[in-house]
């Protein structure tokens, strides 16, 4: 079975990630778009090496999606001399589109922090840093009986009415609607000048502020009446959006249980640590690839423990010296599980073969007894 990739990656941007909460330095979303429309196979890898390229097109992938961009920084030329541009030139002639999800994922709804959060058993409650907020509004629009589908797809693609791990969230009422068609009109239903009564549907849905202006006009361009009816209300609610977690656990337990438990957990045999500490774990802050900067944030949260990928020299003492662990899992272990996510989440959307590319570590960890 073949898909359309434009509809996967629709999908992607409107049901699992918000292309509108970005960080102003990323490159997220498209990177190379080929004139291909449609796929069979689709590979994950978190970063677009030459490796990860040639395994996705010896696949047979049409479309290939990572977390880390290709390119960060606005393209000055194309050289078949530069890594980068090899790159390109190999996926174009390839017929390989490839796609990046990066602060994107990492400030969703459900993120790589929650993945790894619960994989470890932990529960969420709440982030770690407040990146923004947004708006909601209810939106209500009315369609006559038999045409209600209509309204439900549109919603459903543009990725309106998700409530916490919900998404497709409406509610449905039934009435009748009167109206006169006067000169000038083209009525879907009724005549001119008559009184015309229709048995319809009031479907009412939440929707973000981003999305509000694509929904209505989504909605138009599908309604079968000429003049659509619908209302907007404002809510009194607004939702904070953030980067990273905090997550507790439930049943607390010593530093050095805690470790074995990540260890257990994760599959995983080394990790860094700044330094010796002896206190019962009962909350902890994660956020995958570069965190060790955010060990302040922990302190002001009072949290004293920190499940990241990335640590400095500097921030481990500052934090060792404030009460503040860090456990350095490593940027790849932190955030390549979260392609498992991906496969399971396309594979039961899509009638396409997903695969997650093997890929080398980029760092390796050697002891004197390896050699």
């Amino acid at each position: 079975m073949t898909e359309k990739i434009d509809s996967i990656i629709g999908f992607i941007e409107k049901q699992l990630c918000d292309t509108s909460r970005s960080y102003e330095w990323d490159n997220n979303g498209l990177q190379i778009k080929t004139g291909r429309e449609l796929t069979d196979r689709v590979g994950l890898a978190l970063d677009p090496t030459m490796d990860v390229i040639d395994s996705a097109i010896d696949k047979g992938c049409g479309l290939l999606i990572t977390h880390h961009p290709l390119f960060f920084n606005k393209l000055k030329r194309i050289s078949s001399k530069e890594l980068v541009s090899q790159k390109i030139i190999k996926a174009i002639k390839n017929d390989l589109s490839i796609y990046s999800y990066h602060t994107n994922f990492d400030l969703a709804d459900y993120s790589l922090n929650d993945y790894l959060a619960e994989q470890l058993g932990l529960k969420v409650i709440s982030y770690l840093e407040k990146f923004s907020s947004e708006k909601y509004y209810k939106y209500v629009v009315y369609v006559p009986k038999g045409y209600e589908n209509l309204i439900y797809k549109k919603c459903e693609d543009i990725g309106v009415g998700i409530l916490g791990n919900y998404s497709s969230v409406s509610f449905t009422s039934d009435g009748v609607g009167r109206f006169r068609p006067m000169e000038g009109a083209n009525p879907f239903i009724g005549e001119k000048g008559e009184l015309e009564e229709v048995n319809e549907y009031r479907i009412e849905v939440l929707v973000e502020e981003s999305k509000l202006k694509r929904l209505i006009e989504g909605i138009i361009a599908v309604h079968p009446y000429e003049e659509v009816a619908y209302d907007v209300y404002p809510l009194k609610y607004e939702r904070d959006f953030g980067l990273g977690r905090i997550a507790s656990l439930v049943d607390p337990m010593g530093m050095n249980e805690f470790k074995k438990y990540i260890c257990e957990k994760l599959k995983i045999d080394s990790f860094r640590i700044n330094g010796e500490f002896d206190f019962t774990v009962d909350k902890v802050a994660i956020l995958t690839g570069s965190g060790a900067t955010y060990w302040k944030n922990c302190k002001s949260l009072g949290v004293n423990l920190l499940i990241t990928g990335d640590m400095k020299h500097h921030d481990a003492i500052d934090a060792y010296e404030n009460g503040i662990a860090i456990l350095d899992l490593g940027h790849y272990q932190t955030e390549r599980v979260f392609m498992n996510y991906l496969h399971r989440v396309l594979s039961d959307r899509f009638n396409v073969e997903v695969f997650v590319i093997d890929e080398k570590k980029p760092i390796l960890n050697y002891n004197k007894e390896d050699f």
